[in-house]
């Protein structure tokens, strides 16, 4: 037999396992869908929070950490300074540690705290835990009904379980902006899904402004639309065009208003976090995980996500997705991958949640079951790693 040929049968093979993971009887018809549905997500969020929550607790005992040190930490401290302080002026002089900057950092999240430390006798922190709870639950509600649109209950609360006790979750407990660019970006995906123009472009810039991830949702909105455009002859989807970049474009104009540079934050992420050479993330990772091993923790982390988002975009290929999907997770891909730094995360995959609901709600029973105890497994042990410096959430 030649080596050609058993190379064939020997992909043939493991294209066939990894689609064995795919449920591929027919769907169940969809029940009406009720409001009262939502306590489901919300209390797989809320049971999500506990699990982390006490391993912190335990974390902060076995470390004689105060809670806060923990919760308050890395990028937690830049979003709570600028609801604070607001954004400085400049990027300070220098490279590295000595040039960080909260103008690194988008304002959605920013707001939000200010907004809850304004209606409340909470501290500054404490009410960015409340804002990024609150943002959290969202989060839950938004996956549901973008899953609830295309299957019934009982994969849409499997999706949801498997999304939220995700490895990369534990930073819904912290102060980050995950919460609002999952709720945003799911809103997203669900307007284009109803063909809701002007809400797909409101949401979508809504989604920019948490993050520059965000834009994913922004070039998922304008390729959607202009496809729509083109198919069905009609500018109704203008309008999602015209609406979807208007959060980044306002934060970059007020960005040159106060410091005097449209591209402040690429300057402040350029000198005090992403410096390197694009597309150089990934093999870095790899190489210091291939030389180093776990004594990287980093790399080893970043490769081994590698591998799960192939793993991700081989079953999405299989499934099927609407054009709105695929380009929404695909972007999110790329600029991980465009990173010098920053690469493939647990903290992406999180932010590429509705490919990861989508494809859990199409999984075998079985394949789910293996992999949310996996999921829970992860999200535990980074959840105590994060407290220490060998890895950066």
């Amino acid at each position: 037999m030649s080596p050609s040929l058993t190379n064939l049968r020997s992909r043939a093979r493991v294209s066939a396992r990894l689609e064995s993971l795919l449920d591929r009887t027919p769907a169940p018809a969809l029940e009406p869908f009720t409001w009262t549905e939502l306590k489901t997500p919300l209390a797989i969020f809320a049971a999500s929070r506990v699990y982390v929550f006490f391993i912190l607790l335990a974390v902060t005992k076995v470390l004689n950490y105060p809670l806060t040190q923990l919760l308050g930490g890395w990028d937690s401290k830049w979003y709570v300074s600028i609801a604070q302080q607001g954004y400085v002026s400049s990027v300070p002089p220098g490279h590295g540690d000595l040039a960080q900057c909260n103008l690194g950092f988008f304002p959605l999240l920013p707001v939000l705290i200010r907004t809850v430390h304004t209606l409340s006798p909470l501290d500054w922190l404490v009410s960015g835990v409340i804002a990024t709870t609150i943002t959290g639950f969202a989060a839950s509600i938004a996956i549901w009904l973008l899953l609830r649109s295309r299957f019934a209950i009982a994969p849409s609360t499997r999706a949801v379980a498997l999304a939220i006790f995700s490895p990369g979750a534990f930073v819904l407990s912290l102060v980050y902006s995950e919460g609002l660019i999952i709720t945003f970006a799911c809103f997203t995906l669900l307007a284009l899904q109803r063909r809701h123009w002007i809400a797909a472009g409101l949401f979508a810039a809504l989604t920019s402004l948490a993050d520059p991830v965000g834009v994913a949702a922004v070039f998922a909105c304008v390729l959607t639309a202009i496809v729509a455009i083109e198919k069905d002859r009609n500018t109704d989807p203008l309008a999602a065009v015209i609406i979807a970049p208007l959060g980044i474009v306002g934060f970059f104009t007020y960005l040159y208003f106060h410091t005097g540079d449209f591209f402040s934050w690429f300057i402040a992420q350029r000198t005090g976090w992403q410096g390197g050479y694009y597309f150089s993330g990934i093999p870095r990772a790899f190489y210091e995980f291939a030389v180093h091993g776990f004594s990287t923790f980093n790399s080893a982390i970043k490769a081994i996500s590698v591998l799960v988002a192939l793993l991700l975009v081989w079953l999405l290929v299989k499934t099927r997705p609407a054009l709105s999907l695929m380009a929404y997770a695909g972007f999110i891909f790329f600029l991980g991958a465009l990173s010098p730094v920053i690469a493939i995360t647990p903290r992406l995959l999180l932010r590429n949640t509705p490919l990861v609901a989508t494809l859990g709600a199409q999984l075998t029973k079985k394949t789910y079951y293996v992999f949310l105890a996996i999921s829970i497994a992860c999200l535990g042990f980074l959840t105590i790693v994060s407290a220490s410096p060998q890895w950066t959430p």
